[in-house]
């Protein structure tokens, strides 16, 4: 007889693993609160224009194995990201050749630690110096950025593992993650998996080998396991329209998922009716509020897509879109030398993905902190072989808060549920 397992999510970390389960010998229900699968995929289409618009994750950052590999199978096509990094200081453009001055330096010093802090202690141990202000700066910068970390917080042995295993080979698809999306859905369809879509789960009553959920909506099912996929974000915030309360309660899950950290962003997409910029530029550095901007070279469209992560991104998601929107604005003009007029009259739309404000996602992805690697081991621990949490916030190896994370979480879990037969 097949077993029945659960599926809270529809996100990457979901998905694959429903294809996984109901390709053996599982009746897999997939239960989604969102009306789309994807979780934090959002790809919308850009008519008559190369390109999409990716309002969450976006590229490939790397050779990233399950991520390749599924595209290869999906026959879908990803093309390396080309171009240019230039930085606007004082009107002019200057070209970057190297990342950060003195980066292969820094590496080396976080690698040699043998205790492990945050990256603000690090930078005040190691480089207080002020002929160190710069690199300070641009590596707070960075991590922020870039990892949507609060330096404060962030564990410096996590990001040596992360930065020195960093790939120079980055890719997108054409035609945007929800392809990567659309097929595993189309799998797990195939295999007999139930989706239900639009529908939060808020109530998960469980014992060894039984499990009931109930829905926002009054509707019950019944499982012998059941896997959790909701951002670890979702986990925590016990008191949010989204939270999900356990009966009985597994307050050192919640407590360990608060011990990883997870950074929200504000992603802009601006179209405009022409190229501003020069027709080699992939990034776009600049100390505006909305500091960092790429292209979709070697795609031909006139997207640009600014970015503003971290700390800095919590303060402005307080923000209506309209503000947001008069925000980059006022960037883009002191990026291009235009007036905010000027600017307007160069666009034909604009998008804003305020990630914190996302009910079922409150933030963009996760980030180590000192407690983490203790809260991860815990929450990939399987509880009475019947409750089991993935995602990419429970990922540990050399790509986190990536869509490689989820999938490689996804299909780990699906590996446990394998592991203890009912």
């Amino acid at each position: 007889m097949k077993q029945t397992v659960i599926i809270v999510g529809a996100g990457a970390a979901g998905l694959i693993a429903a294809r996984e389960l109901s390709g053996k010998k599982f009746n897999v229900t997939v239960l989604e609160s969102r009306q789309y699968a994807g979780g934090r995929i959002q790809t919308h289409d850009l008519p008559g224009s190369d390109g999409v618009v990716e309002g969450g994750a976006e590229f490939i950052h790397g050779k990233l194995p399950v991520t390749l590999d599924l595209c290869e199978e999906a026959k879908i096509e990803y093309i390396p990201a080309e171009g240019k990094m230039y930085r606007r200081e004082k009107n002019e453009w200057v070209e970057e050749t190297e990342m950060i001055e003195g980066w292969d330096e820094l590496i080396k010093k976080m690698g040699s630690l043998k205790d492990d802090m945050t990256l603000y202690d690090f930078l005040i141990e190691y480089y207080p110096e002020d002929k160190y202000t710069d690199l300070r700066m641009h590596i707070i910068s960075y991590v922020q950025g870039f990892d949507l970390a609060d330096p404060e917080k962030v564990s410096v042995s996590a990001l040596y593992e992360e930065w020195s295993h960093e790939e120079e080979d980055n890719f997108r698809i054409p035609e945007g993650y929800k392809k990567l999306v659309q097929f595993l859905e189309s799998k797990c369809l195939d295999n007999g998996c139930i989706i239900i879509k639009g529908d939060a789960v808020k109530q998960i009553d469980w014992q060894k080998y039984d499990v009931t959920v109930y829905t926002a909506s009054g509707k019950k099912y019944a499982a012998e396991k059941i896997i959790v996929t909701v951002p670890v974000s979702i986990l925590t915030d016990i008191a949010g329209r989204s939270a999900i309360n356990f009966t009985p309660a597994i307050d050192d899950r919640i407590r360990a998922a608060g011990n990883i950290g997870f950074g929200t962003v504000i992603k802009v997409i601006v179209h405009f009716k022409a190229p501003l910029w020069k027709p080699d530029t992939r990034f776009i550095f600049s100390e505006e509020v909305i500091p960092t901007w790429w292209t979709q070279l070697p795609l031909k469209n006139n997207l640009l897509t600014g970015w503003a992560g971290g700390p800095t991104a919590s303060r402005l998601s307080q923000h209506s879109d309209t503000a947001l929107s008069d925000i980059v604005l006022t960037s883009l003009s002191h990026i291009f030398n235009k007036t905010i007029e000027e600017i307007k009259d160069s666009i034909l739309q604009v998008w804003v993905f305020n990630w914190l404000q996302h009910e079922d996602a409150r933030g963009a992805y996760s980030y180590p902190t000192l407690q983490t690697t203790h809260a991860r081991k815990l929450l990939n621990a399987p509880l009475e072989d019947t409750v089991f949490f993935a995602g990419e916030g429970l990922y540990d190896g050399d790509y986190p808060g990536t869509v490689e994370a989820a999938f490689a979480s996804g299909l780990a879990v699906a590996l446990k549920v394998f592991a203890f037969p009912f």
